[in-house]
């Protein structure tokens, strides 16, 4: 089955920290595109385990707010940024 996912990345100091909202999954790389592979990585061992452990009615567990606030609004941030999902599709059995 194939699933898009939405994927967050901020600079966050000398790197890239990378959030799936609908599975409230993170990683984090030296450069955005190593972020997004990190959660792409981290996303697909999520799946590959709920689906080994017979978890598939488990599987959406979407970030809490509270938390996303906390990635797109952090309390020491002085500037505004931008801001762009890029969506991640991604195949599980």
């Amino acid at each position: 089955m194939v699933q898009s996912y939405t994927c967050l990345v901020k600079r966050e100091g000398n790197q890239y920290a990378s959030l799936c909202v609908e599975l409230d999954v993170a990683s984090c790389g030296q450069t955005k595109k190593a972020a997004i592979s990190g959660l792409q990585d981290a996303i697909e061992t999520y799946l590959a385990y709920m689906v080994a452990e017979g978890k598939e009615s488990e599987i959406y567990r979407p970030v809490p707010m509270k938390e996303l606030r906390a990635f797109l609004f952090p309390e020491n941030m002085t500037e505004e940024r931008s801001l762009k999902a890029i969506p991640l599709q991604l195949q599980y059995a």
